[in-house]
């Protein structure tokens, strides 16, 4: 019997994908991929997400490993290990390491460059832009970060140009010229995609989107999010569900987001 009991569990394992086995963590959320108005699960877990121009989501989980999505839909460990991740509409890939530097991605591993961060983001012409521990930005211009007006928590480049922020007192900016002018709004995480599209997250980890000139109140409920240049979003649901709610509820779940 105890045999028997160890073959079923064997073979019980081997249905899962390995990427899934490999991958999830004790503080991990689960990956949703929004197909139309749904939020659909994936095998997949983390705590950061960023997409690559092709859909598929790149993750770093909650022991700082960073995995990518290939062809079959498995996950892919790759080296090094991040706390942040950015893919430009481009395709390059930068990550904050654990030691907070800022690395690129060579297509076999991580090119370090200068400076240091805590969040990235990356714009259309593949340069990062990037707050770092003191809540500075900077933008990479010729090849050296210069620092920008303002302070920030998180930031989102736009494929369109523009830059997004969650400012030091979480509110949403966009930046106007040299300066930053308010969204309304309140947040956590943001990013940025087509046709002014800006999707944040709070610290109820509710998830909005601005449309019609105010943010929105979607379903579900995320730790990250991120959409590319083709409007492809991702999250990082919380473990008691994510984005498991169903289709977005315009007429129950709409509001400001003045959390």
């Amino acid at each position: 019997m105890r045999a028997r009991l160890f073959m079923v569990v064997i073979a019980a394992l081997a249905l899962l994908p390995s990427g899934a086995v490999g991958q999830e963590q004790g503080n991990d959320g689960n990956l949703f991929r929004l197909d139309g108005q749904r939020w659909e699960a994936v095998d997949g877990y983390g705590v950061r997400v960023s997409v690559a121009p092709n859909g598929d989501p790149w993750v770093v989980n909650s022991r700082n490993e960073i995995w990518r999505q290939v062809s079959n839909g498995s996950f892919e460990k790759l080296p090094g290990e991040a706390r942040d991740i950015a893919i430009g509409p481009d395709g390059s890939v930068w990550i904050i390491g654990t030691d907070s530097g800022i690395y690129r991605w060579n297509q076999n591993n991580w090119d370090r460059v200068q400076g240091s961060g805590v969040a990235i983001s990356v714009d259309r012409s593949g340069a990062p832009w990037v707050v770092n521990a003191e809540n500075q930005i900077y933008h990479l211009v010729n090849g050296r970060f210069v620092m920008m007006n303002g302070r920030a928590r998180d930031i989102a480049a736009a494929p369109d140009g523009a830059v997004y922020i969650v400012g030091t007192n979480n509110e949403v900016y966009r930046l106007a010229g040299n300066d930053w002018q308010s969204m309304g709004g309140t947040a956590e995480r943001i990013t940025a995609g087509p046709n002014g599209t800006v999707w944040v997250v709070n610290n109820a980890r509710d998830i909005y989107r601005w449309q019609n000139g105010g943010f929105e109140r979607m379903s579900g409920n995320a730790m990250d999010i991120a959409i590319n240049a083709n409007g492809q979003a991702w999250i990082v649901g919380g473990r008691g569900g994510g984005g498991r709610f169903g289709d977005f509820n315009r007429g129950r779940g709409r509001g400001r987001n003045n959390n």
